[in-house]
């Protein structure tokens, strides 16, 4: 590492590394002739001044790393050499020897690694004194760079010479896990020294100005984080030793682990190592030593960043649980230990800016408390009880409850003796060791102290692959990769506190903008939490509240994540009781910060939003939940509204009751008032907000309308209209509104019906106590009639040109409307009476309902009538057929009345005929209407009496005569022809040949503009074909052979090349038919097809 006296005269690195690499190369070339010449004196001593060019101190660790890489692929070339006796015929005892005598200690200790590799795997001593031995040598490079790349050579070349358990070299008799461990161990906590020791270069020179110090300090944490992953990859080996199971990690890995964390006063270092335990070992033992693991974090540094292990430590335990269904011991209160600990955290957050903590825990009592122990002293303590007590719960209580009883992290030994500075705010803090401008007293705290100068930055990711290094230190590397901009704001080793920003892109561009940023540097914070601020060149102090103000919403919504995770977790354990007690801790930080704040409030949101994507509804029955959505601000209640209705959508549990249906719409109510662009199409279905939108909402309205109980479906339609009704969003969610409320009047109407089919099955159920199985049939049944719902309000949100939404009602008509043949089982679900017979009040009760329903659908539809006519035009036409359908249900309950039900459901199909006339303009969609209420009449209306249905009837032939292509016509006015003749109420065969002969003229104009219109005289002959099969004595045989003749003649005339066509292969299949029919019966006996061509080349 540099000294960076000389920053502006630096060595340029690029230039450096190149000459290096050169004499690498070189070097290796010699290397490898005195190889295949077998003399393994040369190759040391080339291997030795090729491994000299490691003793730089001129590249950072970026390009030092480089250097490396290759130097160590180069090395693979000696070991190869070296584990073969059979090339070099010496002892290893003696090569072991002669390497030490090597002039420069880094490539002696470089060669003694590998020759002690092969060494070991040889088996002439015990691997463990090998081992001991390499790792003690090691301890002559104390350079914190050069240092580290040893050790992680070390651990490189010997991870699988190790005696781990079931390994050959513990068999042989050298050693066991517990060696293995140590060794480890040892190299682990060297390391943290070293690593610890690299922001000890920085030296302030008088002539210096405070920008440079700046841009040193920064540049000199970029470099210390680029070498975490060689203190990482020791964690990653050790995680992976197979004698590293629960007990063993319980009792000895983590308490020293957390024993030598405790003596790095770091709290960059011990970040990133907390970070690490959390990523590399086992979730089973993260669970069994929770409670350690948490205490430690709370205790071991004010300003390490809990939040970013917690998250990390939340996600890993929520992620296993998922994937595993792993059942938590009972012993292990996973709820209580979290729950604990957040309460201090938060207090910790709030406090930091001077807010009002929550001060009462889950269960009321005051569980941790302050405490002065010396860590190390603490870490003692947690060991020996481990030990003793075999990692057993009572053990983890009694080292939770004795040494880790404190909510107050500050320590009056934290203070060690490297915390020199030039600048020092605190007579305590002096020392020689340290090269810092600001220090902090023994219990610094540091709410005050400005960091966001000292941002994460890009981590070294070169020279990642080589054939021996171990893939998993990757995992390392990039698990840890961005590390969090609160951890380089601890750019010193004996730094206590710290808060900054987590934000990636802010991080990096306060990093751009160094030279522009005023920085504080000395800081003091007494027992009771008073600071003195000392500022360097007129600092303003507006610029440091502004930061202050920065670092407490970054600390605020990190601690809103912790939480998030954290009820993420309790969902996935816990019942809904437990989960509704989790919103204190939220509602605690909501209370006391500024909502107007985006990010707060973004954060604020998302824990909002998470229980209703598993509870539903039930959400709303946490504990302060309605005031945290009550808190949420104005200009962010749409994004609320929006999460919280894809949250449901989205839910499971979809059980709804009226209370939190009624609480949600008022929350969600914001949504519903929004401004729309006038000048906006609100028809426009690409690219359109309020299509998205409604569009949610009208899956919203599905759900909490999915309801077995008639009364709360009803009710919740009327209270849902009532948020919508002056909205802009009317004109899309009125069609869902009135689709669900005609399904309820057809619920009714099968009330009975569906009580008598499924009443065994209720007695069944209850006597076989199936409650369960009844429920999931419940809830399938109730998915079929949700999805008619969504099938119906989809077509009603599409355009209404689309043919396939248009014949929605004629194609399942059978499954929905007729009376003979309706499917009962999908009605049969939406009741809930399990008497006999029906309660008359209750049928009264919902007559009284339908009245209004029925009424709510006239008047609200005519209103929309002109924005929407088409899908309108259906509307009306589907309630006339529920209308229809209600009159027969009445006639059966003669207890119940109900006038001019003949006139309402005439009402609703003039209605339509208005619209028509008045709103639909495109000859296409006017010939679409037309199909579709000559299928109504025809197949659902029997309740008008004859002389409105005539009138009906005349004015839709009328109508389908005056369409505007000829064609049209005479498709429409033969459509119409059933009209007088489907229903036998109705039924007229005069008028039925008035129709089939307008339509003969019809097509004989068609044809005279086209001759491709002779298609319609097949399609006339097949419609006079049905009715003179059905016997209408108004049909004759001579019209059927008038229109054979013409069909055939025009067969005869037409081109071989059109033999194809849609003309001739329709009018074949007819005479066909007609053939069939003759052979069967004499129906068709003077009907003349004897000479018309059956086969079409």
């Amino acid at each position: 590492m540099n000294s960076y006296k000389d920053c502006n005269n630096a060595v340029d690195e690029k230039k450096y590394l190149d000459e290096c690499i050169f004499v690498v190369k070189e070097q290796s070339f010699y290397m490898k002739q005195a190889l295949e010449n077998g003399s393994l004196r040369d190759t040391l001593k080339h291997a030795s001044n090729m491994l000299c060019e490691l003793r730089t101190s001129h590249l950072s660790p970026k390009h030092y790393y480089e250097l490396y890489m290759l130097i160590f692929n180069e090395l693979q070339h000696l070991d190869n050499f070296l584990s073969d006796k059979k090339k070099h015929k010496k002892k290893f005892i003696d090569i072991y020897e002669s390497v030490q005598h090597a002039g420069n200690i880094i490539p002696r200790l470089y060669l003694l690694i590998i020759v002690g590799r092969n060494y070991i795997k040889n088996k002439d001593i015990k691997a463990k004194y090998i081992l001991k031995d390499m790792t003690e040598l090691c301890k002559g490079i104390q350079h914190p760079l050069r240092g580290l790349f040893l050790r992680y050579f070390l651990i490189q070349m010997c991870k699988d010479r190790i005696p781990d358990t079931g390994s050959e070299y513990e068999e042989a008799g050298g050693g066991n896990i517990d060696d293995a461990f140590e060794f480890l161990l040892t190299n682990f906590y060297e390391s943290l020294k070293l690593w610890s020791r690299m922001n000890d270069k920085i030296i302030k020179i008088p002539s210096m100005q405070e920008e440079q110090i700046v841009n040193n300090r920064v540049k000199v944490l970029k470099e210390k984080m680029d070498v975490k992953m060689l203190v990482g990859s020791i964690l990653v080996r050790m995680s992976q030793l197979e004698g590293m199971t629960k007990q063993y990690y319980l009792e000895k890995c983590l308490p020293k682990l957390l024993l030598y964390l405790s003596n790095i006063n770091d709290s960059l270092i011990q970040q990133y190592i907390f970070e690490s335990i959390v990523q590399v070992f086992s979730d089973e033992c993260h669970i069994y030593s929770l409670e350690i693991l948490l205490n430690a974090i709370l205790k071991i540094n004010t300003s390490l960043d809990f939040k970013s292990i917690l998250i990390t430590l939340l996600k890993r335990l929520r992620y296993f649980i998922e994937s595993n269904k792993y059942e938590l011991p009972k012993e292990i209160d996973i709820f209580h230990l979290f729950y604990d600990h957040l309460v201090l955290y938060v207090n910790r957050t709030l406090d930091y800016n001077g807010k009002t903590a929550y001060n009462a825990n889950f269960d009321g009592t005051n569980k941790y408390k302050t405490s002065n122990l010396d860590y190390s002293e603490t870490y003692r303590n947690a060991e020996k009880v481990v030990l003793t007590n075999n990692g057993s719960s009572d053990a983890r209580n009694n080292y939770a409850n004795n040494n880790y009883a404190s909510n107050n992290c500050a320590s009056n030994n934290c203070a060690s003796n490297n915390c020199a500075s030039n600048n020092c705010a605190s007579n305590n803090c002096a020392s020689n060791n340290c090269a810092r401008n600001n220090c902090a007293s023994n219990n610094c705290a540091s709410n005050n102290y400005a960091s966001n100068n000292y941002a994460s930055h890009d981590v070294n990711k070169d020279g990642n692959n080589d054939g021996n290094t171990n893939n998993s230190t990757n995992f390392i590397e990039s698990t840890n990769d961005q590390i969090s901009s609160e951890t380089l704001g601890y750019y010193d080793s004996t730094e206590q506190p710290s808060h900054v920003s987590s934000n990636g892109k802010n991080n990096k561009s306060s990093l751009n903008n160094t030279n522009n940023t005023n920085k504080q540097y000395n800081c003091n914070y007494d027992n009771n939490h008073s600071y003195n601020k000392n500022i360097y060149k007129n600092n303003c102090s507006s610029n440091s509240n502004n930061r202050n103000e920065d670092e407490y919403v970054q600390n605020v919504v990190k601690i809103l994540q912790v939480i998030y995770e954290f009820i993420f977790l309790c969902i996935r354990l816990y019942d809904d009781v437990t989960i509704s007690k989790l919103f204190v801790l939220p509602y605690t930080i909501v209370s006391n910060v500024n909502l107007n704040n985006d990010m707060i409030c973004e954060q604020v949101i998302s824990i909002i939003v998470l229980p209703f994507n598993y509870l539903g509804l039930n959400a709303l029955k946490g504990k302060n939940m309605q005031v945290l959505l009550s808190n949420i601000i104005d200009k962010h209640k749409k994004k609320l509204s929006l999460n919280i209705i894809d949250a449901i959508i989205e839910c499971r549990n979809k059980t709804v009751m009226y209370e939190n249906v009624e609480e949600i719409l008022k929350y969600i109510s914001s949504i519903f008032h929004e401004k729309v662009n006038k000048n906006e199409d609100i028809f426009n279905l690409e690219n359109n907000s309020i299509t998205y939108i409604s569009e949610k909402i009208c899956k919203f309205f599905h759900i909490i309308t999915n309801t077995n109980d008639i009364d709360q479906k009803y009710n919740i339609c009327m209270l849902f209209y009532k948020y919508i009704e002056n909205s802009s969003y009317i004109v899309h969610l009125l069609p869902t509104v009135v689709f669900t409320l005609l399904h309820i009047v057809t619920a009714i109407i099968n009330i009975e019906a569906g009580n008598s089919k499924n009443s065994n099955n209720v007695n069944n159920n209850r006597n076989s106590g199936s409650v369960n199985n009844k429920g999931a049939n419940n809830s399938n049944n109730n998915d079929r009639n949700n999805d008619r719902n969504n099938d119906r309000n989809n077509d009603s949100n599409n355009d209404s040109n689309n043919d396939s939404g248009s014949n929605f009602f004629l194609e399942k008509k059978e499954d929905t409307y007729d009376e003979a043949s309706y499917d009962k089982d999908r009605i049969a679900p939406l009741v809930e009476y399990h008497n006999d017979s029906v309660d008359e009040k209750v049928i009264s009760k919902y007559n009284m309902y339908v009245k209004n329903i029925f009424k709510f659908i006239h008047t609200n539809l005519q209103e929309v009538a002109s924005q929407i006519p088409v899908l309108t035009f259906k509307l009306f036409l589907h309630s006339a057929v529920v209308v229809n359908n209600y009159y027969y249900f009445v006639q059966t309950h003669s207890f119940i009345s109900f006038d001019n039900l003949e006139a309402i459901c005439y009402e609703f199909i003039t209605q339509p005929l208005i619209i028509y006339e008045e709103d639909i303009n495109m000859s296409s969609q006017q010939f679409e209407c037309i199909i579709w209420i000559v299928g109504i009449l025809c197949s659902y209306i029997t309740i008008l009496e004859n002389e409105n249905y005539d009138n009906i009837a005349l004015k839709l032939t009328q109508h389908a005569n005056k369409l505007l292509k000829k064609k049209d016509q005479c498709l429409g006015v033969l459509k119409c022809s059933h009209l007088y003749w489907e229903n036998k109420k109705y039924r007229n065969s005069t008028k039925v040949l008035e129709c089939l002969q307008k339509s003969v003229k019809n097509a004989e104009i068609a044809m005279q503009s086209n001759n491709d219109n002779i298609i319609l005289y097949v399609y006339m002959l097949q419609k006079y074909v049905y009715y003179y099969e059905a016997e209408n004595i108004e049909i004759t045989e001579e019209s059927l052979n008038y229109l054979i003749h013409i069909c055939q003649e025009y067969c005869t005339k037409s081109s071989s090349n059109n033999n194809n066509s849609p003309f001739k292969q329709e009018f074949i299949q007819t005479i066909k038919y007609i053939q069939e029919k003759k052979k069967n019966s004499n129906t068709f006996a003077k009907i003349n097809v004897n000479a018309v061509p059956l086969r079409v080349e």
